[in-house]
C-alpha cells in the first residue's frame, strides 16, 4: 500500500513539474531578436507617396528621408521582448494585409491570434509622404515630413515634429506634443496634456483632463481644457482659450485678432502689446489693470469700454478668480 501511494505521489509531482516547464510561446518556436526590430521590408513608391498603417497594441514611428522607397521595420513583441520572426511566421499568428501599388503602401494588422503579442512599425519614408496612422494601444511618432499627416491612438502618446502640412492628432489616453511645424493643426486628448511649440497656422486643440502649454505660436490659436491649466507664451495672432478648472497665463507678443480667455475656477494673468486700440470686456472677483486713454465703465470686478479709441476685442472672464492684465 505504501508503495502504491509513493508511486502516485511521484506521478503527480512529475506531471506538475512538466506543466510548470511549458512556456507560453513554446508553440510559436520563436526566439528573441538581437535587433530592435523583427524583420524589415522595402517597398518602392512614386513621389508623393501615401502611407497607411494600422495595428493593435504596437508603437508606430515614421520619419521622412530623401529616398524613393518606404522602408518598414516590423517590431513584433511578446511580453515586451522583440521576437526574431519572419513575415510568413507573423502571418501564422496575425491577420496581416499588405497593399503596395505605384503610389500607396497600406499595411493592416487586423487581428492578432496570440495573447500578449503586439505588432509595431518603425518606418523611413520619402519626405513628401502623406500618412494616416492608427494604433489601438501604442505611441505614434511623426518626424520630418512635408505633407498632410493623421495620427490616432486609443491609449498612447503622440509626438509630432518638423511637419510642413496639415496635422490631425487624436488620443484617448495619452499626451500630445507638436513642435516646429507649419500648417493647420487639430490635436485632442481625453486624458492627457498638450504641448505646442513653434507652430504657424490655425491651431485647434483640446483636452478633457490635462494641461495645455503653447509657445511661439503664429496664427490662430483655439485651446480648451475641462480640468487643467493653460499657459501661453510668445503668441502672435488671435487667441481663444478656456478651462473649467484651472488658471490661464498668456504672454501675447502680437495681437492681430480677438483675445478671449475664460476660466471658471482660476486666475487670468495676461500681457499684451501696448498702444493698441482695444474693446475691453473684463469680468472677475477683482481686476488689476492700468487704464489709459479709456472711455467706458470701470469697476473692481467689471470693466467694459474702449482704450485708445477701441478696435481689437479683448474679453477676459473668470468666475472664481482675479484678472491681472498688463501692457508691454
Amino acid at each position: 500500500m505504501k508503495t502504491k501511494i509513493a508511486i502516485m505521489a511521484a506521478f503527480v509531482l512529475l506531471t506538475s513539474s512538466c506543466v510548470l516547464r511549458v512556456r507560453p510561446d513554446q508553440d510559436m518556436n520563436i526566439k528573441e531578436s538581437a535587433n530592435r526590430y523583427s524583420f524589415a521590408q522595402s517597398y518602392k513608391v512614386s513621389d508623393p507617396a501615401n502611407l497607411r498603417l494600422s495595428t493593435s497594441g504596437g508603437n508606430i514611428s515614421v520619419t521622412g528621408y530623401e529616398g524613393n522607397q518606404i522602408e518598414v521595420s516590423f517590431v513584433v513583441k511578446k511580453y515586451g521582448k522583440v521576437l526574431d520572426i519572419s513575415l510568413d511566421e507573423l502571418k501564422k499568428v496575425a491577420e496581416v494585409e499588405i497593399i503596395n501599388n505605384q503610389s500607396t503602401l497600406e499595411i493592416n494588422v487586423r487581428k492578432i491570434l496570440k495573447r500578449n503579442l503586439s505588432v509595431g512599425f518603425d518606418v523611413k519614408t520619402p519626405v513628401k509622404t502623406t500618412s494616416i496612422l492608427n494604433t489601438s494601444g501604442g505611441n505614434v511618432s511623426l518626424v520630418n515630413l512635408a505633407n498632410n499627416q493623421e495620427a490616432y491612438t486609443s491609449g498612447g502618446n503622440l509626438d509630432i515634429r518638423d511637419i510642413t502640412g496639415k496635422v490631425k492628432a487624436e488620443t484617448s489616453g495619452g499626451n500630445v506634443s507638436v513642435e516646429r511645424s507649419t500648417g493647420d493643426v487639430e490635436a485632442s486628448t481625453s486624458g492627457g496634456n498638450i504641448s505646442l511649440d513653434s507652430l504657424k497656422g490655425n491651431i485647434l486643440t483640446s483636452t478633457s483632463g490635462g494641461n495645455i502649454h503653447a509657445s511661439s505660436i503664429e496664427g490662430t490659436l483655439d485651446a480648451g481644457t475641462s480640468g487643467g491649466s493653460i499657459h501661453l507664451d510668445a503668441i502672435s495672432g488671435s487667441i481663444k482659450a478656456y478651462t473649467s478648472g484651472g488658471s490661464i497665463s498668456a504672454n501675447v507678443t502680437k495681437l492681430t485678432g480677438s483675445l478671449n480667455l475664460e476660466t471658471s475656477g482660476g486666475n487670468i494673468d495676461c500681457i499684451i502689446p501696448q498702444g493698441l486700440g482695444l474693446d475691453l470686456n473684463l469680468s472677475a472677483n477683482y481686476i488689476d489693470t492700468p487704464l489709459t486713454n479709456f472711455t467706458g465703465k470701470a469697476k473692481k470686478d467689471e470693466i467694459q469700454g474702449q482704450m485708445n479709441g477701441g478696435g481689437i476685442p479683448v474679453s477676459l472672464s473668470t468666475s472664481g478668480g482675479n484678472i491681472h492684465l498688463n501692457y508691454k
